[in-house]
C-alpha cells in the first residue's frame, strides 16, 4: 500500500478506532468475541498492517481488547472503570459544548469516567486548595487564574505537559511553565470584539463599524442609534475582561524612543477611562444599572434593547438562533488598536493519583475530534490552528465577519501586558465603581494603583 500523508493517516486511524469502539460499546463485538483478523481489518479500513496494529495497540492500552499471540484479538470480557474528577468553569458547557465532549469521551474511553466539579471564577486560592487536597485530577484554567498562579509561584501545582504542535504557538506561550513545557494545554480562546445589530443600523441609515474606527467615531454612531426603550451600547463595565482595554489602548509604546513610564500619580493612561465615564453617563447611551451583571449585555442585545456591545466569541454563543441579523467588528482605537485576549487551558493536577487517565482526557479535549466539535457547534475559537483555519462554523445566521480573528491576532494583548499584578487589577477595578460615579477622580485612581505596581 502506498505511503499516505500524516493528515490522511490520522483521519483513517481515527475512523478505525472510533468505529471499533462504537461496535464494542454497542455489543456488535461482544465481550470474549474475536475481532476480524489484521488482514481483514486492513481491507476493511484501507490501511496498512502497521497502521492497523497501531490502532489495535491503542485499544489494548485502553483496556478494550486483548491480543492473544497466534490466536487473535479478543474483546475484553470486563472493563474496570477509573474515575477522574474534572474541575470546570460552568460557562464552558455553553462556550465549548463541554457536556457533549464529555459524553463523546465516555464513548471513546468507556473505562474512564469523568466526574465534574464546578470551579469558581476569580478565585485562584480556592482552585489551588482543590488541587492541594487532591479533589481534582484535571481542571480548566483561564489566563487570569494562570497569571495569579505564576505571580504566587504556584505553577508546581500543575503537572508539566509537552507542547502540542497543533496548538497556536501564541496561545501556548501564555500557559508555559518552562521552555517546551506547559502548565496547561490551550483549549479555546477569544479576543474582545464589537458586536452590533445590523437592523438597528439600517433603520437609522448608518454605516457599519470597521477596523479603522476610533472610539470617537463609534460614539457618534451611538448617539445616532439612541431610540425610545433601548440603549446604544452595553457591556459588563467593571469586568477585568472589558475595562482594561480602555487603559491599554492609551499606553505609550514601550519601544518608542519617547517612552517615559509614569513615576507618580501623573501621566497614567487614564484618558480612555475618562472618555468611557463621559460616554456611559450620557443619557440614553448605556444602561448603568445593568453594568455589572454577568451575561446582562448579551441578554439585552438578544432582546434588541441595546444596539452595540463589547463581547467575545465565547459570549456570541448567547446569540445562537437569534431572530435578527447581527455582525462583529474589531474594537475601535485610541492611541493603539489593541484588544484583550482571553483563553482557557486544560491542566493536570500534580497531586492527582490518576495521572494517566487524566492525561488521556486532556489529550482528547485538544484532539482534532473535540476541537472540530467546538468549531462546528459553537462560536468559540478552538486552540487548534489547523481546525480553526480549515473547519467552518455550522450555524444559521452566523455573522458574516466571523473570521476576522484571522487578521486580528497581531492586536492581541493580555493582563500581563498591563504591567501590574492581577491582585492590583482587581483592586483597581473596584475603585472604578467610585470613579464612574464621580466619587473619586484620576488622582484617586492613581493612589489605588501605584502602591501595588507591577510584579514584572
Amino acid at each position: 500500500m502506498a505511503k499516505i500523508d500524516r493528515h490522511t493517516f490520522q483521519t483513517k486511524t481515527r475512523h478505525m478506532s472510533a468505529d471499533l469502539k462504537q461496535k464494542i460499546n454497542s455489543g456488535a463485538y461482544s465481550p470474549g468475541e474475536y475481532l476480524p483478523s489484521e488482514l481483514a481489518l486492513t481491507e476493511l479500513y484501507k490501511l496498512s498492517k502497521n497502521s492497523v496494529r497501531y490502532v489495535l495497540d491503542e485499544l489494548v492500552q485502553e483496556g478494550l481488547i486483548i491480543k492473544i499471540p497466534r490466536v487473535g484479538t479478543q474483546v475484553a470480557k470486563s472493563i474496570a472503570k477509573e474515575t477522574i474528577r474534572f474541575g470546570v468553569y460552568p460557562s464552558l458547557y455553553k462556550e465549548a459544548g463541554m457536556e457533549e465532549l464529555i459524553k463523546r469521551f465516555h464513548e471513546n474511553y468507556p473505562h474512564i469516567h469523568v466526574e465534574t466539579i464546578e470551579l469558581p471564577y476569580v478565585s485562584s486560592d480556592s482552585i489551588a486548595n482543590l488541587i492541594k487536597l487532591g479533589i481534582v485530577d484535571v481542571l480548566t484554567v483561564n489566563l487570569q487564574d494562570m497569571y495569579q498562579f505564576k505571580e504566587r509561584k504556584s505553577l508546581d501545582l500543575f503537572a508539566g505537559q509537552d507542547r502540542h504542535d497543533n496548538i497556536y504557538p501564541f496561545l501556548t506561550t501564555y500557559f508555559e511553565k518552562e521552555p517546551g513545557v506547559v502548565a496547561a494545554q490551550p483549549f479555546v480562546y477569544s479576543p474582545v470584539i464589537l458586536c452590533y445589530n445590523k437592523e438597528h443600523l439600517k433603520e437609522k441609515r448608518l454605516g457599519e463599524p470597521n477596523s479603522s474606527w476610533s472610539w470617537d467615531e463609534l460614539a457618534t454612531l451611538l448617539r445616532e442609534l439612541k431610540a425610545p426603550h433601548r440603549y446604544s451600547i452595553a457591556f459588563q463595565l467593571f469586568s477585568m475582561n472589558r475595562w482594561p482595554i480602555f487603559w491599554m489602548q492609551n499606553e505609550d509604546d514601550p519601544a518608542s524612543a519617547d517612552y517615559n513610564p509614569p513615576q507618580d500619580g501623573t501621566g497614567l493612561p487614564t484618558e480612555g477611562l475618562r472618555w468611557l465615564r463621559d460616554l456611559v453617563t450620557e443619557e440614553g447611551i448605556f444602561p448603568l444599572a445593568l453594568a455589572q451583571g454577568e451575561f446582562e449585555a448579551e441578554k439585552l442585545f438578544r432582546e434588541q434593547k441595546v444596539s452595540v456591545m463589547l463581547t467575545t466569541y465565547y459570549m456570541l454563543n448567547e446569540l445562537k438562533n437569534a431572530d435578527f441579523s447581527f455582525d462583529i467588528a474589531q474594537l475601535p482605537h485610541f492611541k493603539n488598536d489593541k484588544t484583550l485576549l482571553l483563553s482557557t487551558g486544560i491542566a493536570l493536577s500534580s497531586e492527582s493519583g490518576h495521572k494517566e487517565p487524566a492525561a488521556c482526557f486532556v489529550n482528547y479535549l485538544t484532539s482534532d475530534e473535540a476541537q472540530t466539535y467546538i468549531r462546528q457547534h459553537t462560536y468559540s475559537l478552538p486552540a487548534s490552528r489547523y481546525i480553526t483555519e480549515t473547519v467552518s462554523v455550522d450555524m444559521i445566521n452566523k455573522p458574516s465577519r466571523l473570521e476576522l480573528h484571522r487578521d486580528y491576532s497581531s492586536k492581541y494583548t493580555t493582563y500581563h501586558d498591563l504591567s501590574m499584578s492581577i491582585e492590583t487589577l482587581i483592586r483597581f477595578g473596584e475603585s472604578l465603581k467610585q470613579y464612574m460615579s464621580y466619587l473619586t477622580d484620576e488622582e484617586g485612581l492613581a493612589e489605588v494603583l501605584l502602591p501595588a505596581k507591577s510584579l514584572n
